[in-house]
């Protein structure tokens, strides 16, 4: 049941920080500290095997609208849990 939950909890934050990312996005032209944000991640990656070449990179743009999201996800979880 935890498992579960867990899953739950873990999809609607995720949901929550790709949907106040995308609205950051929309209204970065009204708001522009909304779309302002630190972007991490890493370098293309590469394994070349000479029959095919693999190439792997992961960037994540961290947004204040995105940490928002996160934490309206969060509290929808908890409002959600406690039900």
């Amino acid at each position: 049941m935890f498992r579960k939950r867990g899953k739950v909890v873990f999809f609607i934050v995720l949901l929550g920080g790709i949907l106040g990312a995308v609205l950051g996005h929309v209204l970065s032209d009204t708001i522009p500290i909304l779309d302002k944000g630190l972007k991490i991640g890493t370098d293309s990656l590469s394994l070349n095997l000479y029959l095919f070449d693999i190439s792997f990179s992961v960037h994540a743009n961290i947004t204040l609208c995105a940490i928002i999201g996160i934490l309206l996800g969060f509290l929808l979880a908890d409002i959600g849990r406690r039900k």
